[in-house]
């Protein structure tokens, strides 16, 4: 799970890029017999790294508070000089490919996009493109087509290709997105829909300038201007530059998934007005569309904060798919960029059928954005929060915000601890959303499409919600000569560990569910971490830096116990002491969050040696560590008597 998708077998000198075969529907649909050879087809090929090892070690340094290295991320000349492959292992990929016949269109990132007949296709991967006809929940039969065998490449290739993306088209991205039909909102917006004030009074949120930084926005349909001037005409705002950036011969043109377009922008603008500009990336709804996105939005690096409400069940989306886009992502990370998902519409079941998450909200360097039902007081403050899910009712199937366990990724570590029975989280798998907000069409958001007022909800709206936000820290945190603050997840969890976790997240906590998981107290798989307070904001821009280490650490020992005493640390919330049975360790804490400066170990063996370190903690992290000292418990020898007076004997 989560690795190369590189097979260890060969066929001669040729090898076998394995998981690109979308088993799963070709088995629920009807063959329908080959494809003309001369269709033609774009494709887009991701390449692997160079040095993916290092990548790995320096994506823990740059997020880890107490390294050298945390926060300095790189430019995208600096990524691209460090880890993509070389110009000549690159020529060599592409001298292979128009070998075959293909045409390569243009390389973005780490990808090539490529076109090619079905004939030269089939040829350049030794296998046969087949077409499958679907049955959908309308009634209408669909037309797909797809690979009927993994593809294979000469091996030299091989090694320098990750995924071959666009072998089928079964897997296409929804918009998590839901219109009310009636006006029946709370807010004070047009039909009683969520205004730009009414959002950051309920949240706290200041109206801070987030001047200098840009947004943007991946998007899988065009939208219509006019809709925004309406929308910031409605609520007096001067919004930011729109720039559109159009890929794989995208028209922009509006299209039947321009409401989700022109709501993420209109709510861009309604929470960072001031921001310096909006990218709109517009492309093709399909495999290689969204990762030629996704390249082209790390390669350019221009905004820091990046938001997507497409998404697609991750159970759909070959490993192919799924690790190419785990590369960009990476990218993303290294560079400093936010990206932020919508986690889906379904509920705990994101395919509408059977537990699942929606992709890429559960990929591990994307944060997963939840959905809550947010109920405000008179005055339009904050009142309450639920989790969003609406059963299903008539024609209208069941709703709510998307969560869950995935079924392919590994549980990073920062998400380690926060699984437990009330939850039904694991301990193995990671856990989608990271954090939510209101995302119930019942108390949605104002917004315009077509020219016409309506209000909105869905996971759609909270995503470049969070975007925004975090343009508004950046913006300080740049004020304060502070690097952005990149990706979102290590940082949300460590506060959500420390004393600060009240008072920077609203704990949802109601038993409400996402029609599966319950809101408990702490993370869960329906709200996540819960909704930003204002405080979250403020220990995002002026960030806690990690403890000094204890000092003067001394032991004492005792019978069956040793006493220990340190000097206080700058900064320390509390202490955690660490104990091993040699020098060397194995260390394991058997005293932590203590608020004093001394600790009785208890329950020792007398005579053994054992060894001790001490290190301060606070909201972001622990601090380093005290030299390690030796401590041995005694028993105390008897005391001599104070005196001693004999008495004369009696002789005989």
């Amino acid at each position: 799970m989560g690795g190369s998708t590189l097979e260890a077998q060969s066929v001669g000198q040729m090898i076998r890029l394995s998981n690109h075969v979308p088993t799963k529907q070709i088995l629920s649909a009807k063959h329908v017999g080959r494809m003309a050879l001369e269709t033609q087809i774009s494709m887009t090929l991701s390449l692997n790294f160079q040095n993916q090892d290092k990548l790995d070690e320096l994506l823990e340094r740059l997020y880890n508070p107490r390294d050298p290295l945390f926060g300095k991320f790189l430019t995208s000349e600096e990524f691209a000089q460090s880890f993509y492959l070389s110009k000549q292992d690159v020529d060599a990929v592409k001298g292979y490919l128009m070998a075959q016949g293909l045409v390569i269109k243009e390389q973005v990132g780490n990808t090539l996009q490529i076109t090619g007949s079905v004939q030269n296709i089939e040829s350049a991967f030794a296998t046969q493109l087949e077409q499958y006809q679907v049955a959908e929940e309308s009634g209408v039969q669909s037309l797909h087509f797809a690979a009927a065998q993994d593809p294979i490449v000469r091996s030299d290739i091989a090694a320098k290709v990750s995924s071959v993306v666009g072998l089928n088209n079964f897997a296409t991205r929804v918009s998590h997105s839901h219109v009310l039909k009636s006006n029946a909102g709370i807010g004070n917006g047009p039909g009683g829909g969520l205004s730009p004030t009414d959002i950051q009074k309920a949240y706290g949120l200041p109206a801070s300038s987030a001047a200098g930084q840009s947004l943007a926005l991946m998007e899988l349909d065009g939208y219509l201007a006019s809709d925004i001037q309406m929308y910031t005409k409605q609520f007096g705002i001067t919004a930011p530059p729109l720039a559109n950036i159009l890929l794989d011969g995208f028209s922009g043109a509006a299209g039947a998934g321009a409401i989700e377009v022109a709501l993420d922008i209109e709510l861009m603008i309604a929470v960072a007005p001031t921001a310096a500009k909006i990218l709109v990336y517009e492309g093709q709804n399909s495999d290689a569309g969204i990762l030629d996105l996704y390249s082209r939005i790390a390669s350019d690096n221009i905004a820091k904060q990046v938001s997507t409400s497409w998404g697609g069940p991750e159970a759909q989306t070959t490993p192919a798919v799924l690790n190419a886009e785990n590369m960009i992502f990476k990218q993303m990370a290294a560079q400093g960029q936010s990206m932020f998902a919508a986690s889906g519409d379904n509920g705990a079941f994101d395919d509408g059928k059977i537990l699942g998450v929606d992709d890429p909200a559960s990929q591990p360097y994307v944060t997963g954005t939840g959905g809550t039902t947010l109920s405000l007081n008179a005055d339009g403050t904050y009142k309450a929060e639920s989790s969003w899910s609406n059963p299903a009712q008539g024609s209208n199937p069941a709703s709510g915000g998307g969560g869950g366990i995935s079924g392919f990724w590994p549980l990073p570590t920062w998400q380690t601890g926060f699984s437990s029975a009330a939850n039904k989280g694991s301990q193995t798998l990671r856990m989608v959303p990271d954090i939510s907000a209101n995302a119930n069409p019942s108390s949605g958001y104002s917004f315009v499409v077509n020219g016409a007022f309506g209000i909105v909800g869905g996971t759609s709206c909270v995503s470049p919600i969070y975007a925004s936000i975090t343009a508004i820290i950046n913006a300080a945190r740049s004020a304060n000569g502070l690097a952005p603050v990149g990706y979102m997840n290590p940082i949300l969890y460590r506060l959500a560990q420390s004393s600060l976790s009240s008072l920077v997240f609203t704990d949802i906590a109601d038993s409400s569910t996402n029609l599966f998981y319950p809101a408990t107290q702490g993370f869960d798989l329906t709200t996540g971490l819960g909704s930003p307070m204002k405080a979250l904001l403020t220990a995002l821009i002026n960030p806690i830096l990690p403890p000094t280490p204890p000092g003067g650490l001394g032991t004492e020992s005792h019978n069956t116990l040793v006493i220990l005493n340190w000097v206080q640390a700058t900064d320390a919330q509390t202490y955690v002491v660490y104990r091993a049975p040699a020098s060397t360790g194995p260390f394991v804490a058997v005293g932590s969050s203590l608020t004093t400066t001394n600790f009785v170990d208890t329950g020792l063996v007398n005579g053994v040696t054992y060894y001790y370190y001490v290190v301060a903690d606070d909201a972001a992290g622990e601090s380093g560590k005290t030299a390690v000292m030796p401590g041995m418990p005694v028993l105390a020898a008897p005391q001599a008597p104070v005196s001693l007076v004999l008495a004369p004997v009696a002789g005989p």
